[in-house]
């Protein structure tokens, strides 16, 4: 299903689009930089109450049992505003790992306490989606590092891969349980990843959430649908970063004409205009893909994920050119979307690792 056929998604994205106009305050995001958790507490209590982070949790789990059309909307118009947070890694990614795991109590209890923000699950991986290296004695303790986890200075609890044995476990760890520490790391934008230490950390079936396949099934899963999600949100960038420029080069003179009348920056601007389509056609497609079919949807992620993350950084680019040297500077706005394009962009695989991925799968990126 397509954003433009999806009449619940046009409505939330125009709450959403709603809430930035409000919202939006980018001295506060300045401000928040370098700062833990990371983001406003005051906005994230709003957007607890407005009932995003319950979105893709289905209703039998005490969510809103939604859809990634859902979320995607959402998260394109936030991104607007740079207003969302830690809203992907813990309404999106570290949810739908849950969700995609087999029923049990743990479970059920975590995914319960999504939607009203009393549970914030980060799933513990590396910021380009491998394992991190976790290992385990018998089951009764696990011990060893995740690097880069998204959200994870926010999170109330962890979801560990861990490898006991021959055999992957995916185990909820409270994020105050004996043994785990975490240090923050900084992104481009500011923004935290947290480098987790776990030494000796007591685990039993209690925290058991998948096992074996279905712990591989349930990470691969989630990390695709979070992909999809995260182009929309890469998308959202990029047609806001367009939008401020093309408003720059209608009111930039120079050689006593505004600099959008000449030829070549009109060309450019239809270069960065068609990229920005593209992104949008193929988060659609994804959008669109058959829930049913993991290996469709896998495809379909790498291909929205690729695509948006090409087009932002390019259109990012092309943005700091086209402003001159006024976009190089920290009072301009404009390197706030960039930063921000350039980290959600790397996150889970960039361009280059998409199309890696897409080529491994035997196909070929277009």
């Amino acid at each position: 299903m397509s954003n433009a056929d999806n009449s619940l998604a046009n409505e939330l994205r125009a709450s959403a689009e709603r809430f930035v106009a409000d919202k939006s305050d980018h001295a506060r995001n300045r401000a928040l930089r370098k700062s833990l958790p990371g983001h406003d507490a005051a906005l994230w209590d709003e957007i607890v109450a407005m009932g995003w982070l319950g979105i893709v949790v289905p209703e039998a789990d005490g969510g809103i049992g939604l859809g990634l059309p859902e979320m995607a909307a959402i998260v394109g118009s936030l991104e607007k505003g740079l207003l969302s947070g830690p809203l992907i890694e813990l309404a999106v990614l570290g949810p739908r790992a849950l969700v995609h795991a087999p029923t049990g109590d743990m479970r059920s209890t975590l995914l319960s306490g999504v939607g009203d923000g009393s549970v914030r699950i980060a799933l513990a991986m590396g910021s380009n989606g491998a394992l991190p290296v976790v290992t385990g004695d018998e089951g009764t303790h696990i011990s060893g590092q995740c690097a880069e986890v998204a959200g994870g200075a926010a999170a109330t609890h962890f979801l560990i891969p861990a490898k006991i044995g021959d055999v992957l476990r995916l185990v909820a760890v409270s994020a105050d349980a004996p043994g785990l520490s975490l240090a923050p790391h900084w992104r481009a934008d500011g923004t935290p990843l947290a480098a987790l230490s776990l030494d000796g950390v007591v685990i039993d079936d209690a925290m058991l959430i998948a096992r074996g396949a279905d712990a591989h099934a349930a990470i691969a899963r989630a990390l695709d649908e979070t992909r999809i999600v995260a182009a929309a949100g890469l998308t959202g960038l990029s047609e806001h970063m367009l939008a401020m420029t093309i408003d720059y080069i209608k009111v930039r003179q120079q050689f006593d004409a505004v600099i959008g009348s000449f030829q070549a920056i009109q060309h450019k601007s239809v270069d960065l205009y068609i990229q920005k389509e593209l992104a949008i056609a193929t988060l659609g497609q994804a959008l669109g893909a058959d829930a049913g079919d993991a290996a469709a949807l896998s495809l379909a992620a790498i291909r929205a994920k690729g695509r948006a993350s090409a087009a932002a950084m390019r259109i990012g680019r092309e943005a700091i050119q086209l402003h001159g040297a006024i976009g190089f500077t920290e009072e301009h706005d404009l390197g706030l979307f960039v930063k921000r394009a350039m980290v959600l962009s790397a996150w889970l695989g960039n361009a280059t690792v998409q199309r890696r991925r897409y080529i491994e799968k035997g196909q070929v990126f277009a």
